[in-house]
């Protein structure tokens, strides 16, 4: 049976690629049944088994186990899975219309680490602020080794590196909606006919534009998955070790706490608190990091 990797889903029909053009596919009966009782059973990105069916349609007989995955809190406990063996999480903020998050980032970061994946950071619409301004935002990340990309889908800049960082790789871009993730895929590759929108004037926050995930062939080699916008992100208890991997500042102090289980947040010699009053830690970043703890 030849493999495919699954490039859309809508509703009962499964789009995958097999190297020829993608096919419509069913799931096997089975399948179906399994179906009923998982909230991301199929997603895009998937690798799959398929067989003919009738006409030019297949159907998905077998589904090869994920070696990352980018989820999200779901129902009845479940995680919602949006898409599948991805090698890097590209998180996309905007400068302006809508804000900069920083505190966003930090919790799509735990995300990759949690889903076994790479990560790097794009602040689109750069032509709406000054560049030092959105340096002194992102100057944290680059200073504990976090890619950062400055874009703008409108004059073109940054699109050359971005393209580079996502040639040949299998990428999703990830980020609330309204922060211009359609708008650079239509940049850097004309015809990709991705919807764009704009942002609330009520609100400030973006429009959803994407309405389901799909995945893009590109023409330097690799796959790039666009996503509906994601406003939040529920983190989970056994986070903890991950929240600390992407403060390598505040792990790297840590043992000098006086108390080997230290919060960080109200003890006495406390290692962190005294570089953050010192200046050595951002204190954006060291908010974060306790919000993050406090609310996953």
């Amino acid at each position: 049976m030849p493999r495919g990797m699954v490039t859309r889903t809508e509703g009962l029909t499964v789009w995958v690629d097999c190297g020829g053009g993608e096919i419509p596919c069913v799931l096997r009966g089975r399948l179906k049944k399994r179906q009923l009782h998982a909230t991301s059973l199929v997603v895009v990105g998937d690798l799959v088994e398929v067989e003919a069916g009738p006409g030019q349609t297949g159907v998905v007989a077998a589904i090869a186990p994920r070696r990352s995955e980018l989820s999200r809190p779901g129902f009845r406990g479940l995680p919602h899975v949006i898409a599948a063996n991805l090698d890097q999480v590209v998180v996309v903020q905007s400068a302006r219309q809508p804000a900069y998050r920083g505190r966003l980032v930090d919790r799509f970061l735990v995300t990759a680490a949690r889903g076994k994946m790479g990560a790097l950071v794009v602040v689109n619409k750069c032509d709406l602020e000054a560049e030092a301004v959105i340096r002194s935002w992102v100057r944290p990340l680059e200073d504990n080794r976090v890619r950062v990309i400055l874009t703008s889908a409108l004059d073109g800049r940054g699109l050359d590196e971005l393209r580079q960082a996502i040639a040949g790789r299998v990428s999703v871009l990830a980020g609330q909606s309204g922060v211009g993730k359609s708008s650079l895929l239509n940049a850097m590759y004309p015809g990709s006919a991705a919807a764009t929108g704009g942002v609330s004037a009520a609100s400030g926050k973006g429009r959803h534009t994407t309405s389901s995930s799909r995945l893009h062939a590109l023409p330097d080699g690799g796959y790039l998955v666009d996503t509906p916008g994601i406003r939040t992100l529920a983190l989970e208890d056994e986070d903890d070790g991950l929240i600390a991997g992407v403060f390598p500042e505040i792990q790297e102090l840590a043992a000098d706490c006086k108390f080997r289980d230290c919060t960080h947040s109200h003890e006495p010699r406390c290692a962190v608190k005294q570089a953050v009053e010192r200046g050595d830690i951002d204190p954006s970043r060291y908010e974060s990091y306790l919000r993050m703890l406090k609310n996953r």
